[in-house]
């Protein structure tokens, strides 16, 4: 608060919520991060799959999307979790089912044609994300994104978009999964 220094922030949400915390807006500047995926073909063939790709940790809700995907009516619908973190052979040994994949680390440009491929991306973060790269490059390729709405995510979609749920309302996010 005391410095004359900018602060580079990510989207409107953040720049609110420094300001509440008593930064001068003047000194909060957004800039939003910008992804090329032009090396990526594009029209690949889609597959039954729903796909969380990130860090496997508490906070990132991936046990959370993985129980929701479970109890939802899935109809031969795969989820593939592609990444590494704390909770991956937790996780690994607890939902060790054939129709919940999990995958190593992959090289982005990878992930990418997996994201391509999908049905749609799914997240159930529990954080304020800023940006959160797989949404955005599920974007820019054209797949839809189930998400909580929380944070700075929102202002990456329409206002009624379909695929959001209330954050921590896993039942809601059941039915979005449902309706992939």
């Amino acid at each position: 608060k005391m410095n004359n220094i900018k602060i580079l922030v990510l989207t409107k949400f953040h720049k609110l919520f420094m300001e509440e915390l008593g930064v001068e807006s003047e000194k909060i500047k957004i800039f939003p991060n910008y992804l090329n995926i032009n090396n990526i073909k594009k029209n690949q063939k889609k597959e039954r799959y729903v796909l969380y790709a990130g860090r496997i940790s508490n906070e990132k809700g991936v046990e959370e999307v993985i129980r929701a995907y479970i109890e939802a009516d899935t109809k031969n619908l795969q989820l593939k979790i592609i990444g590494d973190g704390p909770e991956l052979e937790n996780l690994k040994q607890k939902y060790n089912q054939n129709n919940v994949l999990f995958m190593e680390e992959l090289k982005n440009k990878e992930v990418l044609k997996i994201i391509q491929g999908s049905e749609a991306v799914i997240t159930g973060t529990k954080l304020y994300e800023g940006q959160p790269t797989l949404l955005c490059e599920a974007s820019l390729m054209g797949v839809p994104s189930v998400f909580p709405r929380v944070g700075g995510v929102l202002e990456f979609f329409p206002n009624d978009y379909k695929l959001s749920f209330e954050e921590f309302n896993y039942d809601e996010l059941k039915k979005k999964i449902e309706l992939v």
